[in-house]
């Protein structure tokens, strides 16, 4: 009768799981995730914006004149938008459906543009701006500003798409000057190149060294190639290269933190603060569950090593691998590792109630991991690192037991064993990161069976796992290719191999044995001098 409980609670718990899952997938469980027309509706307004701000360059006038420059700015302001979208279809097609990010971009834009703007207004209206300013304004204009906030936050190619865009509307604005227009893209490249793995904050004002002087070379380039250019124009150009790049690098130092919590967005720096084995839940897993802890690290080490050799972000795939069982902690007496000598608590239970602990340890995970305000990589790392995989001990346990009563004519018929009561919830690894994340953890929890762990059974036991987990479909989601499963097994046999290294076993100094067993035994019970004592303790030291 216990067992029938046992079962219905499992089958009225998975369900219910089921259901909250259906439930999150319906609301969308990436706040960002929304229509297509909201992505339309995003670029119109880039559209519209540099528009308006084109319009402002002439002082809102409205002739005929101004009509055919607003026209003509107007259609060659879409045709680069259309052409920058183009670009980031081809190359993140990811994030042409992420609302959240095309309205971050929007004000990425928005923001450079109108200083653009402001100061080319300035300097042709305002007569004191303009005598300070004159010759130097092109190198004032924040150019780089745009393309070095979302490289950060997005990545290079959307940083030199958002790059372009902006070197192309503030080239309209500037009177359809090429020479702005050269200088955005040579800054757009430069900042691309430089910002897509910043890993410190002290780099940023680095890199808006580097930016001044690339600005500083073209100026002085420009200069050389048109003679009629005074030295005085020069050097005061040079100086608003120099301000124009460190002005730059502060905006982007303030910006950047509070972009993160309004878009939900992990950069690599607030990967690098998380990256720290003195966080609390890090600290509560290495004393409340030790084992679980050297686990994490050891898969952090696998998921690492095999991330660089796909070129993934192997920052990520550490962080995550540190976090992607802190669920544990909430039973960690019921998972293998850290059952040491103490009795095995799943003995007393059903393999559908072990099953339920077991799987439990995700959403347990997930709501440490928001309550202690994670990020959303790690968040997604934690719930899909088993997939839907089959917890195959205790299934062949259920199995087991099934036969068993079979064999034995149980007068209640046992109901038969189901494979979905016995697998997670889901969902699949979604990222190559996350895809990395699951095998690794699955293989480091294989090797420690391996009885001889050589070579050869090693890349046998990567296999083994590997192949189970693709032909169970659990890498159906994730962009991986062949090739790269092929490159993360070999990392995997690499660094398991030296993990597992074996030792040379120290020969016994016999001598010495000899000597401690003649001291014992000619030692009185109680010690009569110092001088004994000491010998005592040296010998027992340098035997260990």
């Amino acid at each position: 009768m216990k067992k029938a409980v046992s079962k219905t609670r499992s089958k009225q718990t998975k369900k219910r799981a089921k259901e909250a899952e259906k439930a999150s997938a319906r609301k969308g469980h990436y706040p960002d995730a929304g229509s297509p027309v909201v992505g339309v509706l995003i670029g119109c307004a880039m559209w519209l914006s540099a528009l308006i701000l084109l319009h402002a360059r002439t002082g809102f006038q409205v002739d005929l004149h101004t009509l055919y420059t607003l026209l003509n700015g107007g259609f060659l302001l879409l045709l680069g938008l259309i052409g920058c979208g183009v670009l980031l279809r081809l190359t993140q097609p990811a994030i042409l459906g992420r609302n959240a990010e095309l309205f971050l971009l929007y004000l990425i834009s928005l923001l450079p543009l109108a200083a653009v703007s402001g100061l080319l207004y300035a300097a042709d209206y305002v007569p004191a701006a303009s005598q300070w300013i004159g010759a130097a304004t092109a190198s004032l204009l924040p150019l780089a500003l745009a393309p070095f906030l979302a490289t950060i936050l997005l990545g290079a190619t959307v940083g030199i798409a958002v790059g372009a865009w902006v070197s192309f509307g503030a080239a309209l604005l500037a009177g359809s000057d090429l020479e702005i227009l050269l200088m955005g893209m040579l800054l757009t490249v430069v900042a691309a190149y430089f910002a897509r793995c910043i890993r410190k904050r002290s780099t940023i004002f680095r890199i808006g060294m580097i930016l001044a002087l690339t600005q500083a070379l073209f100026v002085v380039a420009n200069a050389l190639a048109t003679p009629s250019i005074e030295m005085a124009v020069s050097l005061r150009q040079l100086a608003a290269c120099i301000l124009n790049g460190a002005l730059t690098a502060v905006i982007v130092l303030l910006v950047i933190p509070l972009m993160e919590a309004i878009f939900k967005i992990t950069t690599d720096i607030t990967l690098i603060e998380l990256s720290d084995l003195g966080n609390p839940l890090l600290q509560r897993l290495a004393i409340e569950a030790p084992g679980t802890y050297h686990h994490s690290l050891v898969v952090a080490n696998l998921a690492q090593a095999a991330a660089d050799k796909i070129g993934a972000n192997s920052l990520l795939a550490r962080v995550c691998a540190y976090f992607h069982d802190i669920g544990k902690l909430t039973k960690p007496d019921f998972f293998a590792e850290n059952i040491q000598l103490s009795a095995n608590p799943h003995d007393e239970l059903a393999p559908s109630m072990s099953t339920l602990v077991i799987t439990a340890h995700v959403k347990e995970g997930i709501s440490l991991a928001m309550l202690n305000k994670l990020p959303r990589p790690v968040l997604d790392v934690i719930r899909e690192h088993h997939g839907t995989g089959l917890v195959q001990f205790f299934h062949h346990k259920a199995k087991q037991q099934l036969e068993l009563e079979l064999a034995t004519n149980s007068p209640d018929a046992p109901a038969p064993v189901s494979e979905e009561d016995f697998r997670y919830g889901g969902p699949k690894p979604s990222t190559r990161e996350s895809a990395i994340i699951s095998l690794a953890d699955s293989v480091e929890a294989a090797s420690r069976s391996l009885q001889k762990p050589s070579p050869s059974h090693i890349e046998n036991l990567v296999a083994e796992v590997t192949n189970t987990k693709l032909l169970d479909g659990q890498l159906d989601r994730c962009d991986m290719t062949f090739d790269e499963l092929r490159r993360v097994k070999e990392s995997f046999v690499f660094t398991i191999t030296n993990m597992l290294h074996g030792r040379i076993a120290y020969p016994k100094d016999e001598d010495l044995d000899k000597q401690q067993s003649n001291g014992k035994n000619s030692q009185p019970s109680e010690n009569t001098g110092p001088g004994a004592s000491a010998n005592g303790v040296g010998a027992t030291n340098n035997a260990r």
